[in-house]
């Protein structure tokens, strides 16, 4: 499995689907989800506006970027409110969001640490969490095929998500082949 981390914006990614965290007490989304958002008009905002969505834990819903982002489609994975966030919950959206594109068959995906540089969690431990749900779901065995995971991660905290996916690399040791790769944006630069 190769794990590459990626400071680049939604708007140049080309998967099957993007998958985001948002919280329910944060209007408009931020982070990624608010970059979505924005790209698409406003409507992850107007969805939440209207009651539609709610960002309550483990609310999941699947949208069409329709062609506004080169990504055709984005899971978005409700977190609760921000200040509750948790590793446990991090890793129970890892777990969601493999589960919940397993069944639409999206095999290519990015997604992202949320409340990265926000809470009060450390964001290894967060990029930990998420990808280890992700991992360990049961649903697909990443550690079986050439599976490719992409963690984006906003150039602030790019270092420190990387350092949870050496973490995760070291824990995964003898279950899977990790090679993690930083984008090219950043190699030797030190900069997003």
């Amino acid at each position: 499995m190769k794990i590459t981390v990626s400071s680049e914006s939604p708007d140049t990614l080309v998967h099957d689907s993007l998958a985001f965290g948002f919280f329910s007490d944060e209007r408009p989304p931020r982070g990624y989800c608010g970059l979505a958002d924005w790209r698409l008009n406003g409507l992850i905002s107007q969805l939440l506006a209207g009651g539609r969505i709610t960002g309550a834990f483990m609310e999941k819903i699947l949208i069409s970027s329709d062609h506004r982002i080169p990504s055709p489609k984005i899971l978005l994975v409700g977190l609760g409110e921000s200040a509750q966030l948790t590793y446990d919950k991090l890793y129970t959206a890892g777990c969601t969001i493999l589960e919940t594109l397993s069944e639409i068959e999206c095999a290519d995906f990015a997604f992202d640490v949320p409340g990265s540089g926000r809470c009060d969690l450390e964001i290894p431990k967060m990029a930990f969490a998420m990808v280890s749900g992700i991992f360990e779901s049961g649903v697909v065995k990443l550690g079986d095929g050439a599976s490719d995971v992409v963690v984006l991660s906003h150039g602030n905290f790019f270092d420190e998500v990387v350092l949870g996916m050496h973490e995760f690399k070291v824990s995964a040791r003898g279950r899977v082949t990790v090679d993690i790769v930083a984008d090219a944006e950043r190699e030797g630069t030190g900069q997003p």
